[in-house]
């Protein structure tokens, strides 16, 4: 026999306990399934986040080297950011794509992008997501234009190269390893 899921928790006060343009970090004061009282803490984001698996003409995907503070590492990430408010998500994963990398689809348009799914960043501190897109024949179209804190080198590398490095925990980063998860699920890779 299967024991019943767990009640939500009740929420009685939220407070706001610091804001930047990042991150709203949040405390609740919530009432758990037994009645005690508990103080949560939360992160709030800005925005809803964008990944882009972008593949070349050669069949290559475009990844990028940067330095990521929170981990004290240079990692290897897809291109992405967040999409502004108004902002259709499929547009913004492009904009990204192309702010990053200076790369666009030849032809935009459903033949050339697709939406692979949603990805929780940690769903223990909060609402933060991120979409995820695929986005094939990518050509050089424009200068890169990256956040002043962005220090980023393209690298082009193969698809078993990419499946390699996830299964080897080369690559940890959430977004690149629930894409190459919806890539092999949708036998695109």
């Amino acid at each position: 026999m299967t024991a019943p899921d767990p009640l939500p928790w009740r929420t009685h006060s939220t407070q706001i306990a610091y804001r930047n343009r990042w991150v709203t970090v949040v405390v609740d004061e919530v009432a758990l399934p037994t009645g005690a009282r508990y103080e949560y803490t939360r992160l709030e984001p800005v925005g809803v986040g964008v990944a882009v698996v972008g593949f070349n003409t050669h069949g290559q995907i475009a990844l990028l080297r940067e330095y990521r503070h929170g981990v004290g590492e240079v990692i290897w990430q897809l291109p992405g950011g967040f999409a502004a408010h108004d902002e259709e998500l499929a547009a913004a994963a492009l904009r990204e794509l192309a702010e990053e990398t200076g790369f666009a689809p030849a032809n935009p348009g459903a033949e050339s992008v697709r939406y692979l799914g949603l990805v929780w960043d940690n769903p223990a501190l909060g609402r933060m997501s991120s979409h995820l897109f695929a986005v094939w024949n990518l050509v050089s179209t424009a200068d890169t234009k990256w956040d002043p804190a962005e220090f980023l080198t393209l690298h082009w590398m193969a698809p078993a190269w990419l499946k390699e490095a996830v299964r080897s925990g080369e690559i940890k980063e959430r977004t690149t390893v629930a894409a190459v998860a919806y890539l092999l699920l949708n036998g695109l890779i």
